[in-house]
């Protein structure tokens, strides 16, 4: 597992700071590109593989029929927070964008991209940001939020495809 800056940093105000950088990672599996896009993409099987989501609840697809809004439950150390995350498609490119919606108390923003290494590798890159309230929350957007992510969803690759 690799980080590194992609071209585009998306970055976001916050009341302490002018601009937070999400974390950014890259990680090779050895899987295809599309099978791993398609399994990242599968929004309702996100507790199946981060261990911090409790559950995930689609609640708008588009024409497609791919997820463009959910509600989710994540546990935390001795609390559940509730949040909705947005949806981007770039299905070309092999890219899925989050963002929790405007007015949102915690702020999560970030993407996966899966570019193939050949017919039966790819690189993941992912990007995380999560900006909480004043005080935080127990056990939620640490330093090794988007590492950790990342892993649970190797992992998931590894059983799955």
């Amino acid at each position: 597992m690799h980080s590194h800056q992609p071209s585009f940093i998306p970055t976001i105000p916050t009341p302490s700071a002018p601009l937070v950088v999400p974390e950014v990672f890259t990680v090779a599996l050895p899987r295809p590109a599309d099978a791993c896009y398609e399994l990242f993409c599968a929004i309702e099987r996100i507790p199946e593989w981060l261990r911090v989501v409790r559950t995930t609840v689609v609640t708008h697809r588009d024409r497609h029929g791919r997820a463009r809004q959910a509600a989710f439950l994540a546990r935390l150390q001795g609390a559940t927070v509730g949040y909705s995350l947005l949806f981007r498609h770039r299905s070309m490119d092999r890219w899925l964008g989050w963002t929790t919606p405007d007015g949102s108390s915690i702020t999560v923003l970030g993407s996966g991209e899966f570019a193939p290494l050949g017919d039966r590798s790819c690189l993941m890159t992912y990007s995380l940001l999560v900006n909480l309230p004043r005080g935080g929350l127990p056990g939620w957007g640490d330093a090794h939020a988007a590492s950790s992510t990342m892993i649970d969803f190797r992992d998931f690759v590894m059983r799955t495809l």
